[in-house]
């Protein structure tokens, strides 16, 4: 039952790895081409909090989804569990890798949110606008939750017949 929930899960945090990775490279805002510049080769947009801000939620997204690629492919690798010690193993493990996955994901949403803010600083305006749009996907997080734990209360609130 995890296992097919695993391969998709794997394909979603594999995409985060490569995304995060490339990110980290392709910094917002670019780097010194200034020949003359002491500074040569270094993003520009270093000094500015927004940006480090992105660097350090890049570098969380990309560490959490390696661990639930790692994660995935540990599950993968076992065989089908023929104890219970083994199933609370694998359950144990795809939990973890839930857990990385979902901070992944909010990691990924900050940093795109502080990506924006960054490089449109000189548009106030509209940086505002990214950042409330961006920070929408942590209520729909809070959303799908809420509608998670409210059904699963439910069906324990009702006996089993």
């Amino acid at each position: 039952m995890f296992r097919d929930a695993a391969q998709t899960h794997i394909v979603v945090a594999a995409l985060l790895v490569t995304v995060t990775f490339a990110a980290g490279f392709t910094l917002p805002g670019g780097f010194e081409s200034d020949k003359d510049s002491l500074d040569k080769g270094m993003a520009i947009l270093t000094k500015k909090s927004a940006f480090c801000a992105f660097v350090v939620a890049d570098a969380i997204a990309f560490v959490c989804s390696a661990g639930a690629v790692f994660s995935y492919f540990f599950m993968a690798m076992t065989h089908c569990p023929t104890t219970e010690l083994e199933l609370s193993i694998l359950t144990d493990i795809y939990m973890l890798a839930t857990v990385l996955q979902f901070l992944s994901m909010s990691a990924v949403v900050i940093a795109f949110v502080t990506g924006l803010y960054a490089t449109l600083a000189n548009s106030v305006g509209l940086a505002a606008i990214v950042c409330v749009i961006g920070c929408l996907a942590f209520l729909i997080y809070v959303l799908v939750f809420y509608l998670f734990f409210k059904r699963l209360i439910e069906d324990r609130a009702i006996p089993n017949q």
